[in-house]
């Protein structure tokens, strides 16, 4: 009976989404322009994870996870012509999330630098840490309760929390980005592990958009997991023909199931950078790149 009304719940969802986040460019009305817009921009850093957050009229930045080194990650804001970050959060230490800052350019001026407080990757975090340091940037450890300053947002961690001794994936510094109405959710590599346990702590994790755990791993997004935050939308950051097989049927049935619909599902292997307009209070809906 749990899964049916979870259908029930997904199908009033989806009814309402076709209203609210099925619109395009061209049938936006001139009501629209009363509303503030942002951006959340998934960037294509191959078998890694990176999204761009843009608000105030492009003069709020943000980053959650900046990809691989040698992923092209600094290229990607240097077309974008993003000189400041407000801050920059690392879900995790593993190199396809914090590796980009590796290649730290000093053209990028980051405000704060806000890190999961996973005990792995050590060699790795002290890299980052130490450059950081060199480029005056301060560096501060989040956990469960933690809010970062976010324009229009309120962007809030949810997980890891303080008593949590995962590492790793299930350390994943858990990111939820709310204007009073619309949600996004933004769970780096998540594992079920995880996730339980993030649902046992968590009273309301609905959001209109997820960012898919774990590149679309059969080790993530559970059934549970997905009941509770019901996405409209969903976006996987994937490599092309990656060695992991990334995302997993599995996965891409449960989002299906999900969202009611295929084409709400986003993959940057098949897409590219992959851009969301947010219209505050209003609606979410893939942009033009």
């Amino acid at each position: 009976m749990k899964n049916r009304g979870f259908q029930w719940k997904l199908a009033a969802l989806f009814g309402m989404g076709w209203q609210i986040f099925g619109c395009s460019g061209g049938d936006l009305s001139a009501e629209m322009a009363d509303y503030g817009s942002a951006k959340v921009e998934f960037l294509d850093v191959g078998q890694g994870l990176s999204v761009l957050l843009q608000g105030d009229g492009g003069k709020f930045k943000a980053l959650y996870d900046a990809g691989n080194d040698s992923a092209g990650f600094w290229d990607s804001l240097r077309v974008r012509n993003v000189t400041h970050l407000d801050w920059a959060l690392i879900s995790h230490w593993h190199r396809d999330h914090a590796g980009g800052f590796l290649e730290w350019e000093s053209s990028v001026i980051i405000d704060t630098l806000f890190y999961s407080n996973d005990p792995g990757g050590s060699l790795l975090k002290d890299s980052v840490l130490k450059l950081a340091k060199r480029f005056g940037t301060p560096a501060v450890p989040v956990e469960r309760g933690k809010e970062l300053h976010c324009a229009e947002w309120t962007c809030k961690i949810l997980w890891p929390a303080k008593f949590s001794d995962f590492e790793g994936n299930n350390a994943s510094a858990v990111l939820q980005v709310s204007d009073g109405k619309l949600r996004a959710l933004f769970t780096g590599d998540l594992e079920s592990l995880g996730e339980a346990e993030l649902l046992e702590i968590s009273n309301d994790l609905r959001a209109e958009l997820l960012q898919v755990g774990h590149h679309g791993s059969a080790t993530s997004t559970s059934l549970r997991f997905l009941e509770q935050v019901s996405p409209l939308m969903a976006v996987i950051s994937v490599g092309k023909k990656n060695s992991y097989g990334h995302p997993a049927k599995s996965t891409l049935k449960k989002l299906n199931f999900a969202t009611g619909d295929s084409s709400k599902i986003f993959r940057t292997d098949l897409l590219g950078s992959i851009s969301m307009e947010w219209r505050l209070g209003k609606g979410l809906w893939r942009g033009n790149y």
